[in-house]
């Protein structure tokens, strides 16, 4: 699917075409949005299959697994003229976020979801030359990010289980060091790859366009729990504690001025906790 020159309307209904997963090929995604009125997108036929797609998540119908699955594939597929990235560029981050990591949100639609209301969001995320994503977790969240200018170095991590208040015992998992345009998109659930660090690499700014679902699970469902006080979103932790013979990481909740601090170094700057196949 190659996009230039969109207007705003035209992004929206394509982010959604993309990040909820159309069952018909990009193409026909194309073919579908330049034949909907511009003033009733929903009369779109191929836009009214994805709305019945996100339908499905919100009766869960679709499980989180499956829909990062089939939204990851579905960015994969994006082309961008160099136009509609300047574009984006020159708009930058309405959202300064911590130690500069901005975002805007392009769209946002509305849903019941399993954990109550939430929505479906295509966020872009400008990460300036230098700069690091602070370590963070995330709450009865989804979300699927793909690279489209820049690269990053990626450190994953798996949620094993609650310590105490304020502290999760995570296993690293993975040491991406260049995600750029070619991928992989950089996704996570409530259950698998849920703690995630990165930042950019080299003298480059990133770009980076990101699909999130908010409040996807029951609470019940979630690796915090019912009685989880907090809402659903990302939450800032410390996973540079040593591990344990298993890998396990005590990673310790942080605020805003720590996490801030995460930011103003690359990743390169603290050890690598991944267990390699020939340590015990």
């Amino acid at each position: 699917m190659r996009l230039s020159r969109l207007d705003r309307r035209d992004f929206i209904e394509s982010m959604l075409l993309i990040g909820l997963g159309a069952c018909a090929g990009p193409r026909a995604a194309t073919r579908a949005l330049r034949a909907a009125p511009p003033d009733d997108p929903a009369l779109g036929p191929l836009f009214g299959e994805i709305s019945a797609l996100a339908d499905e998540l919100a009766r869960r119908r679709t499980s989180a697994r499956e829909f990062a699955r089939r939204t990851g594939a579905r960015l994969m597929e994006l082309e961008l003229e160099d136009d509609v990235l300047a574009d984006w560029e020159r708009r930058g981050p309405d959202d300064p976020g911590i130690g500069r990591n901005g975002t805007r949100v392009l769209h946002r639609r509305t849903l019941e979801l399993a954990g109550g209301p939430g929505s479906v969001q295509a966020v872009l995320f400008y990460t300036p030359a230098g700069v690091s994503n602070p370590p963070h977790e995330h709450h009865n969240l989804l979300s699927i990010k793909r690279v489209l200018k820049g690269s990053y170095h990626v450190r994953q991590y798996e949620r094993v289980r609650r310590v105490e208040p304020g502290a999760i015992a995570i296993r690293q998992v993975s040491e991406l060091v260049d995600v750029g345009f070619d991928g992989p998109c950089i996704d996570m659930t409530d259950d698998r790859l849920n703690v995630h660090w990165f930042g950019t690499v080299g003298r480059a700014p990133v770009l980076a366009l990101n699909i999130v679902a908010i409040a996807p699970l029951a609470p019940a469902a979630t690796f915090h729990g019912a009685s989880e006080r907090r809402a659903p979103g990302q939450y800032y932790v410390d996973p540079t504690a040593a591990p344990d013979g298993d890998g396990l990481i005590v990673a310790r909740s942080i605020g805003r001025e720590q996490a801030a601090e995460f930011a103003r170094l690359p990743l390169a700057a603290f050890p690598s906790h991944l267990l390699r196949e020939d340590q015990p």
